[in-house]
């Protein structure tokens, strides 16, 4: 099993941890598209790092052209010198059309065609006409100008998924699925794997094809109870979304999340973090001690088909600064070495 850092923050702060994730041998770094450009902040991290792998976990599809993405993500990968890694996601129906103003519509078939495309688009680099066709996508132009790069390879492509349909169609087309941080071990073991290795199978392809990277929120200091807390926080606040409610029922917390999203609308913080238990925090996150956590990775291990897992600080009602002082200590308790 691989591991991989969740990095964030400031610019600077997300050089600053990937020279250090990657001082302390981590496989990869990755970055999100909450605040800031997903791209952007891949290209930070590459910048500051020479070996180590750089991934978007996630960046948005469909906010953006196949085409724009394309190219973003083939001169990331050069600038990298081929360490760059495309994580993509669809988001949910809320964000897509309140926040970026774009259609939410059948995400999964439109991201498939979407890789599809995007592979369309690199072959122009190595001077193939492109022509692509498709239910959501129509892309023509001719060769890139500029010399052909016959073998170079494409930039993986990995979907982020929750539910069985999306994780069966990266199954079918992607080269990596990566589990929401709300994914537990068990979610990933029970629901997500077996409909991925459908989707390899239904395609023909080698079951090492499309394999797992696994996302752990993991908060860990001194003070227990704080630690836990920022950990209950980050979970209820995924946990508000619909979308997300399969992994609530699989653990039978399906009940709390109405409750959720009422104190969540109140920003009632100490309602939304006292919601989420014991028992239901330790089944998802990583939270508490560094002697207390140290030896909770195996959890994830088990999963069938996991290629790394990406530990990822909590975020969610945090205090300014506070994102990379709980990375550095993920750093400093989970050394990969």
């Amino acid at each position: 099993m691989r591991i991989g850092l969740g990095v964030g923050g400031s610019l600077e702060d997300i050089a600053a941890l990937s020279r250090s994730a990657e001082r302390a041998a981590f496989e990869s770094v990755w970055v999100a598209e909450l605040t800031r450009s997903a791209f952007i902040q891949a290209a930070a991290a590459i910048g500051a790092t020479s070996r180590v792998r750089v991934g978007t976990a996630i960046a948005l599809a469909f906010p953006r052209s196949p085409t724009v993405t394309a190219m973003e993500a083939w001169d990331l990968d050069e600038l990298s010198g081929g360490r760059f890694v495309l994580g993509l996601g669809t988001q949910v129906k809320r964000v897509l059309e309140g926040r970026f103003s774009v259609p939410f519509e059948h995400p999964a078939p439109k991201l498939a065609e979407y890789a599809q495309a995007l592979r369309t688009v690199w072959s122009a680099n190595r001077g193939t006409d492109v022509r692509h066709a498709g239910r959501f996508y129509t892309i023509r132009m001719p060769t890139f100008h500029g010399p052909a790069q016959p073998g170079r390879p494409d930039v993986p492509i990995l979907f982020a998924g929750v539910g069985p349909i999306m994780a069966r169609t990266a199954g079918s087309v992607a080269d990596g699925l990566i589990g929401h941080p709300l994914a537990s071990p068990r979610y990933l073991s029970e629901i997500v794997a077996p409909a991925l290795a459908d989707g390899v199978a239904a395609s023909s392809r080698s079951p090492r094809a499309c394999p797992i990277t696994a996302t752990a929120i993991v908060s860990v200091g001194d003070d227990t109870d704080a630690a836990r807390r920022a950990a209950r926080l980050q979970l209820a606040f995924y946990a508000t979304t619909r979308t997300y409610l399969p992994i609530l029922e699989l653990h039978g917390r399906a009940s709390i999340q109405g409750e959720l999203r009422r104190a969540f609308v109140r920003r009632d913080h100490d309602r939304m973090a006292a919601l989420v238990d014991d028992e239901f925090l330790d089944a998802v996150a990583i939270a508490g001690r560094p002697d207390e956590v140290r030896d909770r990775l195996a959890g994830w291990a088990a999963v069938p088909g996991l290629d790394r897992v990406i530990l990822a600080a909590p975020w969610y009602a945090t205090a300014p600064g506070w994102d990379r002082r709980a990375t550095e200590s993920i750093l400093a308790v989970f050394p990969a070495r």
